[in-house]
């Protein structure tokens, strides 16, 4: 499952710079948010909580506009930080009941319909690849 994860990206970005490091960790904060979103929360009753996305909102944006930059960084903590992250992903998706394994492959499939009828990806003017006339949308029906 994440050898084709990786291949997508090494597809869109063979020669990785700092500026796509940047760009991906907004997308990556970016998902979170979409994570707090979707969990149907009360912002009204997390003032705290709403303030906290807001930042981390803010952020993400920067990072992908080139407005910030991420300038240094612990390799082997931030590995250790992400292989967490996707380890613990699945644990929320179990137990929420989730098929995991067919939803990552289908958003995978997803994301590859975004490169264009030549197999490579196109961007948007922050470095973010853009979804073209191939583009579908996961289908996630039946996977919770």
């Amino acid at each position: 499952m994440i050898d084709n994860i990786t291949l997508w990206h090494r597809r869109a970005r063979p020669e990785p710079t700092e500026r796509d490091l940047d760009v991906q960790i907004g997308c990556h904060i970016e998902e979170f948010i979409e994570m707090m979103d979707a969990l149907g929360l009360n912002w009204d009753d997390n003032e705290y909580l709403c303030s906290a996305v807001d930042i981390l909102d803010e952020f993400s944006t920067k990072l992908k506009s080139g407005a910030t930059t991420v300038s240094s960084m612990n390799r082997e903590a931030l590995l250790d930080s992400l292989a967490d992250q996707i380890v613990t992903a699945v644990g929320v998706g179990v137990c929420a009941k989730m098929d995991m394994n067919a939803a990552v492959q289908e958003v995978n499939n997803s994301n590859w319909s975004k490169f264009n009828y030549k197999g490579y990806p196109e961007f948007d003017e922050n470095g973010k690849i853009k979804k073209g006339e191939r583009y579908r949308k996961p289908d996630l029906k039946g996977m919770f």
